[in-house]
């Protein structure tokens, strides 16, 4: 059912956010056919959507001898469609294995060459991702990161649906690269099914923490799974009344304002954050997990 507000417009908003531009090879022998035809792909969606994202980019994929001005021209192609892209360490650091003076560093090469092609649009608000979401396994570890990205303009970015496309992603890679349309196909409409479930555990927990349906944040990655879906997932969306917003409109909601002062080695949601956070003791039992065969495959890789 779509709802709509008293506007007519329909009354659910979302973010889209991607992980690990420019591209996630997931074992594919050669990388930036790839990266091209799933950058088109991903982009393209978005545009038939009219679905602003944010992207945030490892800056360490573009380091390839003979394909860095090739792959520096994928994150162009965002920049050119309108999106923002964001930090997201230089190459994947898991805070929970390092210093917090390596995690720094990590930021810091991090941003140098998304912020130059951001140029021409500035202001612009500056955004971080944790990789993994492994915000801080300590409180003074989580601490001073924050404060180190806030006297660098960074905003922490939140995100409320985590739908696991990189666990269908990898069998979906292998199954496209043996030419096995069956699995593939499976796994395609078993991974849209899935995050529809995910939203929907989102739609129901959110009020059960603020008292109504608040923005949510989708987490995905650049991968080959999201360029053959994400046109059909957008289509789904939008049949359950979302429609796509900036980050930026999303982060001015109240609920984003709720400070995470959860320290765990693990990457929850915010949803999950944010109710521990304020002492509240609901539980996220129903929240899904991907079907067991779909683990099976993963764990084949």
């Amino acid at each position: 059912m779509i709802l709509f507000d008293q506007s007519g417009k329909p009354a659910r908003k979302m973010v889209i956010t991607f992980d690990d531009l420019p591209y996630v090879s997931a074992g594919r022998p050669v990388y930036l056919p790839g990266a091209q035809r799933a950058t088109k792909a991903i982009l393209h969606a978005l545009r038939a959507h009219g679905a602003p994202a944010v992207g945030f980019v490892n800056e360490s994929k573009l380091q390839a001898r003979g394909e860095e001005k090739s792959r520096i021209a994928l994150l162009r192609q965002w920049v050119d469609a309108g999106m923002i892209l964001g930090n997201h360490t230089y190459s994947h650091s898991d805070f929970n294995t390092v210093t917090i003076e390596q995690f720094q560093e990590e930021i810091v090469k991090g941003g140098i060459i998304t912020r130059r092609l951001m140029e021409s649009n500035q202001p612009y608000q500056l955004y971080f991702r944790h990789p993994m979401t492994h915000t801080g396994d300590t409180q003074m570890k989580k601490e001073a990161i924050e404060h180190f990205l806030a006297a660098r303009g960074y905003k922490v970015t939140p995100h409320t649906i985590e739908n696991s496309d990189f666990i269908f992603n990898a069998g979906y890679v292998r199954a496209r690269m043996k030419r096995d349309e069956a699995t593939a196909s499976k796994l395609r409409e078993s991974y849209l099914d899935f995050t529809i479930a995910a939203t929907e555990f989102a739609e129901r927990v959110s009020p059960q923490i603020f008292g109504h349906e608040i923005p949510q944040t989708l987490m995905l990655h650049a991968n080959d799974l999201n360029a053959d879906c994400l046109n059909e997932l957008l289509d789904r969306l939008e049949r359950r009344g979302y429609r796509f917003v900036t980050l930026d409109e999303a982060m001015a909601n109240p609920a984003y304002q709720t400070k995470d002062s959860t320290v765990s080695r693990t990457g929850p949601t915010w949803l999950w954050r944010w109710m521990k956070s304020m002492g509240l003791n609901i539980s996220f039992r129903d929240d899904p997990e991907p079907p067991q065969w779909v683990l099976d495959l993963f764990n084949q890789r």
